[in-house]
């Protein structure tokens, strides 16, 4: 819900579009061109001025908003001249306020954002060698404004006209006046440019200059605002006055919606890693790539050292089979989806399917068969064929452990240190502990996942005690927790695709140990398909995000809650409007050798006649949600008929 005085704001000052072309060639007749400084040579991370006051209040309390704006109210009610000054304002404060005003300032410069169309509009006209003025109302003090005016790199002009420097205003019309006596011109000489609609364009016009007004505010991003709070707002105004439009919509939803949780998740790996003293990260392939990035963007601790490992649960499994070999405890390291493919059960052993053709003739099983997980147990047909083939598998995993802790010493895995993955279960981190006490390797690992969904307690046991963080959610840490992630899982997991293909296992090559890769999903013949494209296109957003969240030194004054940078992705998970369908829906996700779109159900008539093919197409989709949505084309509440399919399906 959009708050009435935002909404009046809108409807008053509409969004528009700044054509640096059309505006130019404007210009193109004037020798003398004046700009305005706020809103239109530079924007701020605000929605309005008096935020700045309110982030300056988190700061110093004392009801500094009221005090604030009491302060410049008297200060005007008293001056004899047009225009205030900052200090005029801070002596009319009701109390002592040492740095007040430096400590203003500084919160001023650090929502400052470059407006780039009018930059560009800016230097074009220094390239022709027009003359230009900077013309503002405004109570800073000139030397702030000169140091502001450098900080976007505008430093090529005739003279700055400050109304507090000069005692005179664009509002009056005599700031105009003064330049145009002093500079000499005449006023159909002179154009100015600014955006608001009495000071900018309609005094300067009643005096004979001609001016321009751009649009204060530009619809060049689009994307679902948590608008509860300063906090949400000023980070809303980040994201808009810092995105650049010439990017596709895949950039435009990593830069508004993944960039905030992946900077939101590094700073709570930070926290969580200070507050349990841990100097060593290992960040985990394939999610932890992007993950690493981020957190590297955002901390450059010398006293923290970050590392990639190229892991995976197959890689880990595999080398764990042969310590305690029966057929429940297989399928547990085997089994994590609800569909399974035969082929998928064969990779996780260690085995290569083709080579066992006759045994899975013999039994009537396809190379094609998939298993549901509630029934996989109950297989004889499974069962017999795989402890059938125990001493393979032994085999073959005792080769796959010795590789595998020539790996792990390589990169120094001993001690104390922290793992970052997207997590759900803690698997990953229960296979390397294993490992590692088979070695006789000391450690205390904590884990930093994004999120610990409740089947946890599979991998968490009292021989195997796991240390699991969640970040979104932690039913470890909060039996109460909500899973926000499962009814659009695959679309949460597709955004943090490394560019390579999962880690198979780890082989001998120059007298050394490296990971074995398998082909990557996202090509097609040695070519990147559309959907690696879009993929990254989405992450050069969000990391493009966190860079500029990263040098905001204003969001360090608050403190964001996991839902309040979720939010934009979990909106689009569970209540997908077309855009987020057009984006998403037709991306393939791979798992467990099922391979299937995220949402794209046949039609509502063709499910009439094949039951069976929707329950199929359905469980391999891994966007129930947007399935849903796409099938019905209505507004259903499919969170909740989700939230009880589930349900029944438990009981």
């Amino acid at each position: 819900m959009i708050p009435i005085k935002e909404k009046l704001r809108e409807l008053k000052n509409p969004p528009g579009k700044i054509d640096v072309n059309e505006i130019y060639d404007r210009l193109v007749p004037y020798k003398y061109v004046s700009f305005d400084i706020f809103d239109t040579l530079i924007k701020r991370k605000v929605n309005t001025p008096v935020d700045i006051f309110k982030i300056m209040e988190l700061s110093v309390g004392d009801n500094f908003v009221y005090k604030r704006i009491e302060a410049e109210r008297k200060a005007r009610e008293n001056s004899a001249h047009e225009e205030v000054t900052l200090q005029e304002i801070y002596d009319h404060y009701p109390e002592k306020n040492s740095g007040y005003a430096k400590k203003e300032l500084e919160i001023e410069l650090d929502t400052i954002v470059p407006n780039i169309p009018m930059l560009e509009v800016y230097r074009r006209c220094v390239a022709d060698g027009k003359k230009i003025f900077i013309t503002t109302d405004m109570y800073w003090p000139i030397a702030s404004i000169k140091n502001l005016l450098k900080q976007v790199c505008v430093d090529k002009y005739e003279k700055l006209y400050l109304s507090s420097e000069e005692q005179k205003t664009k509002k009056t019309g005599s700031l105009f006046k003064e330049i145009l006596k002093e500079q000499n011109i005449r006023p159909e000489e002179l154009i100015h440019i600014g955006d608001h609609p009495q000071s900018d364009y309609k005094v300067p016009r009643n005096i004979g200059i001609a001016a321009i007004q751009i649009p204060r505010r530009t619809k060049e991003i689009q994307f679902r605002e948590k608008l509860e709070g300063l906090q949400n707002n000023y980070l809303n105004s980040l994201i808009k006055n810092t995105y650049t439009s010439d990017q596709d919509a895949y950039y435009e939803f990593g830069y508004a919606q993944f960039g905030k949780l992946l900077w939101g998740y590094s700073r709570w790996i930070h926290q969580k890693t200070l507050e349990k003293g841990i100097s060593e990260l290992f960040f985990f392939a394939r999610d932890g790539w992007i993950m690493k990035q981020a957190y590297d963007i955002c901390f450059a601790d010398p006293t923290i050292h970050t590392h990639y490992l190229e892991v995976s649960r197959r890689s880990l499994r595999g080398p764990n089979l042969w310590m305690d070999f029966h057929y429940d405890k297989v399928l547990d390291m085997v089994v994590n989806s609800k569909l399974i493919s035969i082929r998928s059960i064969f990779d996780g052993l260690g085995l290569e399917i083709d080579n066992y053709k006759e045994q899975l003739s013999d039994l009537g099983i396809s190379k094609d068969t998939v298993y549901d997980r509630s029934t996989i147990r109950d297989d004889e047909k499974l069962k017999y064929l795989i402890l059938s083939l125990e001493k393979e598998i032994v085999s073959n995993s005792k080769i796959e452990y010795d590789a595998l802790n020539e790996y792990l010493k390589t990169n120094g895995i001993s001690g104390k240190f922290g793992i970052i993955d997207i997590g759900y279960a803690g698997s990953m981190q229960r296979y390397l502990q294993q490992t590692l006490n088979q070695l006789g390797i000391a450690y205390e690992i904590s884990g930093f996942y994004l999120a610990v969904a409740d089947y946890y307690t599979k991998n968490d046991s009292v021989d195997n005690p796991l240390d699991l963080n969640g970040y979104l959610f932690d039913f470890k840490h909060d039996p109460s927790a909500v899973d926000t992630r499962s009814s659009y899982v695959g679309l949460f997991e597709t955004l943090f695709l490394e560019q390579d293909g999962s880690v198979k296992r780890y082989i001998q090559v120059d007298g050394g140990v490296k990971a074995e890769r398998y082909p990557y999903e996202y090509y097609r013949e040695g070519k990147p398909t559309q959907d690696f494209l879009k993929i990254k296109s989405l992450q050069q957003g969000a990391m493009d995000f966190v860079k500029a969240a990263a040098a905001d030194k204003n969001l360090e004054r608050f403190d964001y809650s996991v839902d309040d940078l979720f939010y934009g992705i979990y909106e689009s998970g569970v209540n997908p409007d077309k855009h987020d369908l057009e984006l998403f829906s037709e991306i393939e996700f791979y798992d467990e050798g099922i391979t299937a779109k995220l949402a794209a159900p046949k039609s509502l008539m063709f499910y009439l006649g094949h039951v069976s093919q929707l329950k199929r197409d359905f469980l391999s989709c891994r966007w129930k949600i947007g399935f849903m949505k796409k099938l019905f084309k209505i507004n259903l509440p499919y969170q909740k008929m989700y939230q009880k399919m589930k349900r029944v399906e438990s009981e």
